[in-house]
């Protein structure tokens, strides 16, 4: 009877997915709020709003965005010890959040650099020099590519994605 108490308790105070975009003073109070109500969940989903909404700023560099991106993944999605299915679940999803958004933001950086290397082509600059400066920018946007391991900020759609726009110029 406790445990289904407890099941029902965690339902009811499990937050929704953060809003992404929302100015950071709007992320900070909804952490305090949570923490003057004792809520851990709703404090952690404020986070990822926030260091996303910090990633996604267009005048970051890649390697701060990726900064942003896995700290909300470190330090923010993930679950307490013991979780109900409920907990575990909100968690992986709040990853999920962060995941999305990373893919988002390289796959808009990478189509971006593909539609510039496409047009110089066709302005019939060298292709070997393009394929230099790609081989650079991909392996600064996929972590150096290792082994084509996909790195646990990516999910693999994105992933695979990304892969296919790189290996056009590599």
């Amino acid at each position: 009877m406790v445990m289904q108490q407890q099941q029902q308790q965690q339902q009811r105070v499990l937050p929704k997915m953060p809003k992404i975009g929302l100015a950071e003073s709007a992320y900070s109070k909804l952490a305090r709020e949570a923490d003057r109500a004792g809520d851990a969940h709703s404090h952690e989903a404020a986070k990822v709003g926030q260091y996303v909404s910090l990633a996604m700023d267009p005048q970051l560099g890649w390697d701060e965005k990726v900064k942003y991106f896995r700290h909300a993944l470190r330090r923010h999605c993930n679950a307490p010890p013991l979780p109900g299915e409920e907990v575990w679940l909100f968690y992986r999803n709040l990853a999920d959040v962060v995941r999305s958004h990373v893919g988002l933001e390289a796959l808009r950086l990478a189509s971006t650099e593909d539609d510039l290397y496409a047009a110089r082509i066709s302005m019939g600059q060298d292709r070997e020099v393009i394929e230099r400066e790609a081989e650079r920018f991909f392996s600064l946007l996929m972590d150096g590519a290792r082994a084509d391991l996909c790195p646990e900020w990516f999910n693999e759609d994105d992933w695979a994605q990304l892969k296919m726009i790189r290996d056009q110029w590599i």
